[in-house]
């Protein structure tokens, strides 16, 4: 039997619920309105809720993504159409970029910029992980912010799936 990797981070789903908790019952003591109360309740759902998990075998590559922490959508590539395994990392915002940033739109957007950061990585994070089909599409494996991260998923998908990585 052929055994699946899981790739890091794996989703942190009782640490999401409670924060979740947290913040629906601090929602609920609070004095907005029944409507503004339901509709932030409901985006923090959506936002603690919605996350990918990838899994890598020698056989197939398969990302499953949950949307209200039920999963939603499955795919699969056979690991026999994969040629390559890329590597991109983009530029950081940095100290100059944060400055501009609360200088222009004030603190708490840069707060927020970096609790989004944290919360959801696959959506904007600077290190990433693609594989190369045979045909020469580009298929995004991994997402994240975190270095260590990066380097043992690359540690995994090299040694589950025997390919040579490159820098795309």
């Amino acid at each position: 039997m052929d055994s699946i990797m899981p790739l890091v981070p794996q989703p942190k789903i009782g640490l999401r619920v409670t924060i979740l908790i947290t913040v629906i019952v601090f929602a609920l003591i609070g004095r907005a309105g029944p409507i503004a109360t339901l509709v932030f309740c409901l985006t923090m759902l959506g936002l603690f809720g919605t996350f990918p998990r990838c899994r890598i075998s020698s056989e197939q590559f398969e990302k499953e993504w949950f949307v209200v922490f039920l999963p939603v959508r499955s795919t699969h590539t056979c690991m026999a159409d994969i040629r390559q395994i890329e590597t991109d990392v983009e530029k950081k915002m940095g100290v100059e970029g944060g400055c501009l940033v609360t200088m222009f739109f004030g603190l708490e957007t840069l707060l927020m910029v970096w609790l989004l950061d944290w919360l959801i990585p696959w959506a904007g994070g600077d290190y990433k992980i693609m594989l190369r089909t045979l045909s020469g599409d580009r298929i995004l494996a991994w997402q994240g912010n975190g270095d260590a991260n990066f380097r043992r998923n690359l540690e995994i998908m090299e040694e589950v799936s025997g390919l040579a990585v490159t820098r795309g």
